[in-house]
């Protein structure tokens, strides 16, 4: 029996190789077309990414003008597309920081923007994809995020040393706990020279055979306060800056080694801190003064302590004097200088405490056998300086600046607690006249106020120069111990009545009050001095910007 026609052609096996061929050539056309276009659209994508990085670092570079300046980059990077590219810019702020999941490292914001996210639209052709999408393109688009590094360092507590009347000997000694007996030609060879930071703490490195250690394990080693002027010496060696050197290497020789230095208290060295060296030529520099550095050292080496200065009359106008001084640890450990881009870390000198006692000299009524003794004591509160702005177009840096407040009182204090700054010091009335037939009691308080921050601009050529600034409150020295004395609260106490017969308050504070005045300015002078040499001042604070590194723009995810 015959099968049908039907079953005849499905067992005829003639052809079929044809058949296969012509199904499989169709797929083989298909895939080879899909990645054609796939390639393309790959290529076209890669080649949109590296004009959104060029934007990206372009607009970070530029970040007042990032929009303008990312749609110039495209616009000369974008020749040969279906169509213009479409360029979105946002700014912000990006953290690098591990902790920190990559996605949440950029932070959408305009104010004080240091990172840029610039998306790419484009249209990328398409070949045989286009009958099955119905357009000769695919839309496609692309992000690149970039941020810059800009970081200024600047210290607070930087004055002009003052050597009258061999202060700066008897402080220093008072410090150290030996004798120091430098010349004014040492000093000032001190003040002149500069090290740069990384320079010093890579001399410390070399002299504790810390090899590869990163900054901030440097600033946390054992050091003593010897090695870390030793340290100092070797940098203003290579520096050239032999006097200053030799200076330093008596002066580390005087402080010995029974105190640790603490670097990790003078110094926060910011985005640094975990390398082992700094690259970048000129714009790494951060210069530190050697006197100041010096002196920040010895400071922070011993924590709360006091020094008994004798000064005789070697201040003239004054008959003796004697001066307590007591210098507090900065508040929360705030280093004196900083390397940052962050606009919270505030920098502090160290809270002060003086306390002079001296004797005056009478005359005519306070003459002979009367005794003048004008007790005084100045407390200072930390001045504060904290980092504004960094423009690096103009090269320009604003610190924010509040001075030290304090306050000037007359009166007797408890000396042994005068280094103990976590209580406020009782002063007294106390006796500023004795004499056979009277006494003269007395005592006064001004205030040196204002609180507000104050801003301060530095240029490049005020970093270049090694520019000091001075802000003031609105209270300036030179009235101030004269208001103090205005302002004094005097009793007179008449010891035998039938003596003194005649002898009236009015005759005795008539005597008493040219004298008191006489004493205004050279306790002024000496008052200035005494807090020159300790990097702080009466109502004031000295700023210096040390360096500013603008750094180039780099891309970020």
């Amino acid at each position: 029996m015959r099968g049908s026609p039907l079953s005849a052609f499905r067992e005829n096996r003639r052809g079929a190789i044809s058949v296969v061929t012509a199904i499989s050539l169709t797929m083989l056309i298909a895939l080879c077309a899909l990645a054609v276009d796939t390639g393309s659209v790959f290529l076209q994508t890669r080649r949109l990414q590296g004009v959104a990085d060029l934007a990206a670092m372009s607009a970070a570079n530029d970040i007042a003008r990032a929009q303008v300046a990312a749609e110039a980059t495209v616009k000369a990077n974008g020749e040969g597309w279906r169509a213009p590219l479409k360029v979105q810019v946002t700014t912000g702020r990006y953290a690098a920081d591990s902790a920190v999941p990559v996605a949440q490292r950029f932070q959408l914001t305009s104010v004080d923007a240091d990172a840029v996210k610039v998306s790419v639209s484009g249209q990328a052709d398409l070949f045989f994809g286009a009958a099955l999408v119905g357009r000769p393109y695919m839309p496609i688009k692309r992000q690149a995020t970039a941020a810059r590094a800009d970081l200024a360092s600047f210290s607070i507590g930087t004055r002009l040393l003052s050597l009258q009347g061999g202060l700066a000997n008897a402080l220093l000694s008072g410090l150290i706990g030996s004798q120091v007996n430098l010349s004014v030609m040492d000093y000032n060879a001190l003040i002149a020279s500069d090290v740069t930071l990384f320079s010093y703490l890579d001399a410390v490195k070399t002299r504790l055979d810390l090899e590869a250690a990163t900054y901030n394990e440097v600033l946390t080693a054992d050091l003593t306060t010897g090695q870390a002027l030793q340290a100092l010496a070797d940098a203003l060696t290579t520096a050239g800056d032999t006097q200053a050197a030799a200076a330093t290497r008596s002066l580390a020789v005087s402080a010995g080694n029974s105190k640790k230095a603490h670097l990790d208290a003078l110094v926060s060295l910011g985005p640094y801190g975990g390398q082992d060296h700094v690259s970048g030529g000129q714009s790494a520099l951060v210069a530190l003064n050697a006197m100041d550095l010096t002196q920040a050292l010895l400071q922070v080496g011993q924590g709360a302590r006091q020094v008994k200065l004798d000064l005789g009359a070697t201040v003239p106008g004054l008959a003796d004097v004697d001066v307590w001084l007591a210098v507090g640890e900065p508040l929360n450990n705030a280093p004196y200088m900083t390397v940052t881009k962050d606009k919270t870390v505030i920098v502090r000198t160290a809270q002060t405490r003086l306390f002079i006692d001296t004797k005056l000299l009478g005359s005519g009524l306070l003459g002979g056998l009367a005794q003048v003794r004008l007790p005084l004591l100045v407390e200072l509160a930390s001045g504060e300086a904290k980092l504004k702005s960094i423009d690096c177009g103009h090269k320009t840096t604003a610190l924010e600046v509040k001075p030290s407040i304090g306050s000037l009182k007359i009166g007797d204090i408890d000396i042994d607690s005068l280094d103990d700054f976590k209580q406020p010091l009782t002063v007294t009335k106390t006796d500023l006249v004795k004499a056979p037939l009277f006494t003269v009691t007395g005592k006064s308080d001004v205030a040196i106020g204002g609180a507000t921050w104050q801003t301060v601009n530095f240029t490049d050529a005020d970093v270049k120069a090694r520019a000091i600034k001075t802000v003031k409150t609105n209270d300036a020295l030179a009235a101030a111990t004269a208001s103090l004395l205005t302002n004094l609260d005097l009793d007179v106490v008449l010891l035998n009545s039938i003596l003194t017969l005649g002898l009236g308050d009015s005759i005795i504070l008539a005597a008493l009050k040219p004298v008191l005045a006489a004493a205004a300015a050279p306790l002024d002078g000496l008052i200035i001095a005494l807090t020159d040499l300790l990097g702080v001042g009466v109502g004031e604070a000295d700023v210096r910007v040390n360096g500013l590194r603008c750094g180039a723009a780099a891309l970020v995810a």
